[in-house]
């Protein structure tokens, strides 16, 4: 009940509310009499005058929402390439604390974006800013396959725009300086690109510098035991060697020249104009010789790779060879664009947005007059992502998601996208069961997409699904098992005053002890583990693979390809990133329904809505359970103890529940580690340094609320602060 009352007073002003078994009854009286409130003229005027300028600037902040977000005949799509964060998880909290006006994209998102404006007449040019002014807080960074997939749809997206308009459609790139060889690998599809006078361009190919730690170990009495399956796999010889063998320097050397073929190549295929009239004594044989065993060369990749050898240059060097067009300032540039004035320009992130919002508009509109909900040709498609070193914490969080994307009914196929360089063993081994099991239980098409890095626990996963697409600089393999322990001389640690005294009750105690040396049974034992780790990593090959014990001994052994190697050897299926992933995961489903052809209506729905997408490719809704649906999501992150999904929970309440979840599930019998011992499927790319991003990190993780909302206010504190 609420009531306002004056005792003193014969008039008042009340709000009660009666309660009956009827719904509540709001009476309001209110009685105006010399004692009531008035409000003054001046101020009457003043409150409504406020109300009217907050009316009028809301009304022009809509309007110019609305003009900025207006696709206009001849427009040029803008994009500000390092203020864009790319988080395939969405819109997370630390980019809404982060204090900077920064757009917000995930990986499809970008792909989707450049086939869309591909299609969209009404677009005329497109200009990239790639300049390290505008490199983030939030790290975000593209790996060198992820970039040579931006790269492929950009190259697409030149060639079908200059059919259209007949060469008049304009790409232009600029930036103060390139802060690394795949931005400019990324800007030479461009057809004019700008830079400052004191601006570098570090093309220098792919290469290592690894450190090995064994002899500084032993200085201070740490020796490490270890056992590797086989020679290829060089994931403990940092700590077990003081250099590679043979076999390794071997594959990290083919590795390393497959991509700088690939770099060498992609950007003479945009820069070949300036390339055609360059003239350059070639004095690399070998490095020539080395990437022309993969395939043939052309004339223009053959010369770029001896610039390769020769780099890194500065900008004049870069102006004479034809690296680079005009030598400009960002300034200048941005000034001249915002000549065209705003009607004709618009953001990479605000054509997105626009663009599926018409889309989706003209797609209703069709589906209206067809009588229909949706086209029947379309599919929806579930996105699951594996990042990062694979652990035993992820695992309920992967696990959950495939749960949910198998008992979706509305889901018909399945993408996994890995970037994940491998991990725990067991780890790996339990997601591969989950992945299994879901295939066969659910019948549905699962397509392994892979990123930059798909290795060792990485590529054991994907062994489970249908079909394996990567890019051609993705990292892969490493098809072998490495386990290794440390032992803490007794010696050294009397030298530093330390003394030892053991009770073990059983032998099988000493097995985990960092102060014991495993010799006889115990160290056949940890070599028979590995062994076992190993053959079954083999079996898994075969079986996912179809290939035979041979087949599998010439690929594995520890050996990393990328993955245009992949696809000659057997390991990948095809040439993909994931844009192209998940259409072959929609046509894997199509053909798996059980209607085995369209009638006459149904053929023409497809034919308007291919119209209006201007693409042949079926109609595909991605749908991403580890995505944060709405803003509330982004809070709830509930721990493991509170929340525990099932398998039969899950399969009931498909469709009641998005993401943010965790579950618990089945684990396959696997072997434990501890932390006396490395996991067996540690880093293949341990010396894989040059390679551009392949490691990953997460900034903002928690397990419980409480730790969240303790992260918010350390990330606000820490935003305040840098400000002052």
């Amino acid at each position: 009940m609420f009531q306002e009352k004056n005792e003193h007073m014969n008039n008042s002003l009340s709000l009660r509310t009666n309660f009956s078994n009827r719904k509540p009854n709001l009476v309001y009286t209110k009685i105006y009499s010399s004692n009531a409130i008035v409000f003054p003229p001046l101020k009457k005027l003043f409150l409504g005058s406020v109300l009217l300028y907050t009316g009028i600037q809301s009304f022009r902040q809509w309007r110019k929402y609305n003009k900025s977000m207006t696709i206009n005949n001849n427009s040029t799509v803008f994009w500000n390439v390092n203020k864009t964060i790319i988080d395939d998880n969405g819109l997370q909290l630390t980019h809404l604390l982060n204090g900077r006006n920064n757009d917000v994209m995930t990986f499809l998102d970008i792909i989707q974006t450049i086939e869309e404006i591909k299609n969209d007449d009404r677009i005329t040019g497109f200009v990239a800013d790639l300049s390290s002014i505008n490199k983030l807080t939030v790290n975000s960074d593209l790996g060198f396959a992820q970039i040579q997939e931006i790269k492929h749809a950009l190259d697409e997206l030149k060639e079908i725009k200059n059919k259209k308009l007949k060469n008049n459609f304009k790409m232009l790139a600029f930036t103060d300086t390139f802060d690394s060889q795949a931005d400019y690998f990324l800007a030479s599809s461009f057809d004019k690109i700008c830079m400052e006078p004191t601006g570098m361009v570090p093309l220098i190919g792919f290469g290592t510098v690894q450190p090995f730690f064994k002899s500084i170990l032993e200085k201070y009495g740490i020796k490490t035991q270890s056992h590797v399956r086989n020679e290829y796999k060089n994931a403990v010889s940092f700590l077990t060697s003081t250099e590679y063998n043979n076999s390794q320097k071997k594959n990290l050397t083919h590795v390393f020249s497959n991509l700088t073929h690939q770099l060498a190549e992609g950007i003479a295929k945009g820069r070949g104009k300036s390339l055609d009239n360059l003239k350059i004594l070639k004095n690399s044989n070998l490095l020539v010789s080395l990437l022309s065993s993969s395939k043939t060369i052309d004339d223009n990749t053959e010369k770029m790779i001896e610039l390769i050898n020769q780099g890194p240059y500065s900008a004049s060097e870069a102006i004479d060879l034809g690296l680079i067009d005009k030598l400009d300032y960002r300034r200048r540039i941005i000034t001249d664009l915002k000549k065209k004035g705003d009607d004709q320009t618009i953001s990479f992130a605000k054509y997105h947005i626009a663009r599926s919002n018409e889309i989706q508009h003209e797609k209703r509109q069709v589906l209206k007059i067809a009588g229909k909900q949706l086209v029947p040709n379309h599919v929806n498609v579930s996105l699951v992502h594996i990042k990062n070193d694979i652990t035993k914490d992820h695992i309920d969080e992967v696990i959950t998601s495939l749960m949910k994307a198998g008992y979706d009914k509305n889901t018909e196929a399945i993408v996994i996208r890995i970037d994940s360089p491998g991990g725990d063993y067991g780890a790996s081994d339990t997601i591969w069961e989950a992945v299994d099991f879901i295939k066969k239980e659910s019948k549905k098409p699962i397509v392994a997409s892979f990123g930059n890095v798909a290795a060792s626990g990485g590529y054991y996963i994907a062994l489970a699904c249908d079909k394996i697409l990567a890019s051609p600089g993705t990292i892969t393999g490493s098809i072998g098992v490495a386990s290794a322990r440390p032992v803490i001389s007794k010696q050294q640690l009397k030298k530093w005053g330390i003394t030892l005294d053991e009770i073990q009750i059983t032998e099988g105690t000493k097995y985990y002890s960092i102060f014991n040396e495993l010799s006889g049974p115990h160290l056949e034992k940890f070599i028979k583990h590995v062994n076992e780790a190993y053959e079954l990593f083999k079996k898994r090959v075969m079986d996912g693979r179809n290939m035979d014990t041979r087949q599998v001994d010439e690929i594995a052994g520890g050996q990393i390809w990328t993955g245009f190697d992949a696809t000659t050897n057997g390991l990948v299926d095809k040439i993909g990133g994931l844009s192209r992933s998940i259409q072959e995961a929609a046509h894997l489903a199509l053909s798996r329904r059980k209607s085995e052809s369209f009638n006459k209506e149904d053929i023409k729905l497809m034919k308007k809505y291919a119209f209006l997408k201007n693409s042949e490719e079926p109609s595909i809704k991605v749908v991403d359970y580890q995505k944060p649906s709405s803003f509330f999501d982004l809070l709830n992150n509930t721990s493991l103890e509170q929340e525990i999904f099932s398998i039969d929970e899950i399969k009931n309440n498909n469709n009641n529940s998005k993401s943010g979840s965790k579950s618990s599930s089945s684990s396959s019998q696997s072997a434990s580690s501890t932390s006396t011992i490395i996991p067996s499927f540690i880093n293949p790319h341990s010396p894989l340094t040059a390679h551009p991003d392949i490691t990953r990190s997460t900034e903002f993780y928690s397990k419980e609320t409480n730790n969240l909302i303790q992260h918010i206010l350390n990330y606000y504190i820490h935003s305040v602060n840098k400000t002052l």
